[in-house]
Order: C-alpha cells, then structure tokens, then sequence
C-alpha cells in the first residue's frame, strides 16, 4: 500500500519502466489519500461521512486496483450471469461501506463503553455460546470483515474476563493508534500477530487458561502462507491459526459475525461451535474445520456482501501476481 519513487540515476537505459513508475505514483497516491482520511477520522469523523460521495467518487475513477479487487469479489459472489451493471453496483457499495467503517472508528473512539454498548441492536443464538464455555475449554471466536468487527468483540467483553485480538499492525500508525485507543476502551488485549512465535504460545497458554482468542478467518496475514479452501465458485486462503490454536489446546471454534443494521449499529449473530480433532483426517490436503468455518463466513457474506470490506481480489484464481494481503 506504501510506495516511494526515486530519482532515476546513470544511463537511460536503467530508468524504470514507465508502468513501474506509474504503479509507485498510484501507491503514493493511495498513501496520501488514506493518511489523509485517517487524520479526518481522529479529529472531525463528521467530515468524512459527509465527504463519503467525493471519495467514492474519486476512488473508483482513478484506483484502477479497488476497482479491480472490488469488480472481481463481486463477479464471484453475484456469480457469472451477473451483469457488469449488478457487478458496479456491488463494488462500489462494497467501498462506500469501507469508507463508513472509517467514520464508524472515529465516531467509536468519542464515546463511552456504555454508549457503544446501546449500538447493539442484540445478540442471535446468545444461548449456543454460553453452552459452549460452560465447558471451561477456551474459545478460538473467528469473524470476518464483516460489518462491525470492534462492536463484536464488545459483546464478547461484556461475559468474559480476558479476550485477546490477533491482529497485523498496520502501515499508517494513525490509523493503528485509533484502533488501539477503541480496543483499550473496550477492554481487549491487542496480541500482534508480528510478534512471531511467542504471541502464539502465549495464545495457547490464554486458552489452557480458558480465555477468549478472537482472530480474522478471512485473509491471511502479511507473508503467512494460508490453507486454501473452497468459497462460493472459487477458492480462498485462510489462516491456520484458528485450526492450529484448536488442535493444540482442544478449545472449540466458534464463528461470531458483527452484521451492521445501521450507522455505527450492529447485530451479533452466534454459529455453531466446531470441534476440531486430530482423529478427523484432511480432505483434498485441509482439515475439515477449515470447510466449517468456509461454510459459516460464506452464508454471511452472502447475505450482506456489500458489508464485506474486501477490496483486493480475495479468490486464489484472481490473483493474478499471488495474494494481496496489505
């Protein structure tokens, strides 16, 4: 997402290409104008929902990869007898609700736990997920980018103790200093995934201990390689982390998805628990669990794809020069 251009030097010949030099502008470009944004989030939110027309506007005019990654995603999900019409149509709702996400940080970041937790408009199949932790197991929660992600974890915080977020820090430090400040006012505990190896054993030791891990199922990390799994008509790469974490500790996975019914509002809805064992040998290469948890994300993507804030072609057939995952 970050880029940077330099002078050319010696003879012509060792110039870039001009689609190199292209490509570095559109990323300084896509740099400006995100850090730009997030300065708006932090100090007036109101003034990036009221610009969300121009944004859109201009993001779709002139990022020749949101329009890919988004006008892709769409194709596979609407399906290949989907018009190009219905296709722009889902892209570009895809990237306004990208934008509102961004006024909903800034918003978030202003008020109270108490105040975030009114925006909860209920929880669905509440009673699944207390009958699970009866069993003092631990619980590996996956989700997806889906709606309202932070609001979730919310919830989760409100009946557990200790609920830890794997996440990637981010290339603009704006942006991961908000997400900080809300995951603080939460209650959470950040676990940075670029901490290596050690987050992972501390990870498993919170499960032995019976606490919450919360992860993305969604999309692999930066430079994580991923377990590829049927979706829709294609395929995509998810983290193992979920599947692994299961295996080593015998904590259920549990898919929780944060879906917005309105501006800064949204509903929680609880699936059914997987149970992940070694017993259960893989299909075509991938534990079962990983199908599982496939299945559940895909029903919600389905239903709400515009919500689905996924803006890089996601499917492993799309891409064209390998995944994208910043």
């Amino acid at each position: 997402m970050i880029g940077t251009i330099q002078e050319p030097i010696g003879p012509v010949e060792s110039q870039p290409e001009p689609r190199a030099v292209e490509s570095g502008v559109r990323r300084m470009s896509a740099s400006f104008w995100l850090r730009f944004m997030f300065w708006w989030t932090q100090y007036y939110p109101r003034f990036v929902l009221v610009t969300r027309p121009l944004f859109l506007w201009f993001a779709w005019r002139y990022s020749k990869v949101l329009r890919r990654g988004t006008l892709a995603n769409a194709r596979r999900i609407l399906g290949e007898h989907s018009s190009t019409r219905q296709r722009e149509a889902l892209a570009k709702s895809v990237i306004r609700n990208f934008y509102l996400s961004v006024y909903e940080l800034g918003q978030h970041v202003r008020q109270t736990r108490e105040q975030l937790a009114k925006q909860i408009d209920g929880v669905s199949n509440r009673e699944r997920y207390f009958d699970v932790r009866a069993q003092k197991r631990g619980a590996i929660v996956v989700t997806a980018h889906l709606g309202g992600f932070e609001l979730g974890m919310l919830a989760l915080s409100e009946k557990e103790k200790r609920v830890h977020v794997v996440y990637h820090r981010d290339a603009i430090p704006r942006f991961d200093r908000l997400r900080s400040r809300l995951r603080n006012l939460i209650g959470v505990i950040e676990s940075p995934v670029d901490d290596g190896w050690s987050l992972w054993i501390r990870l498993r030791d919170a499960l032995l201990a019976d606490e919450v891990v919360v992860l993305q199922a969604d999309r692999i990390m930066p430079g994580q390689r991923g377990q590829r799994v049927p979706f829709f008509d294609g395929h995509i790469e998810m983290p193992p982390g979920p599947v692994k974490l299961a295996l080593a500790t015998g904590a259920p996975i549990i898919p929780i998805l944060s879906i917005r019914t309105a501006v800064g509002r949204v509903k929680i809805v609880i699936e059914e628990a997987i149970f992940v064992s070694r017993a259960d040998g893989p299909v075509n290469g991938a534990h079962p669990a990983f199908r599982h948890i496939a299945s559940a994300l895909e029903r919600h993507v389905r239903a709400n794809p515009e919500q689905w804030s996924m803006v890089y072609p996601v499917w492993c057939e799309d891409q064209i020069d390998g995944p994208v995952t910043n």
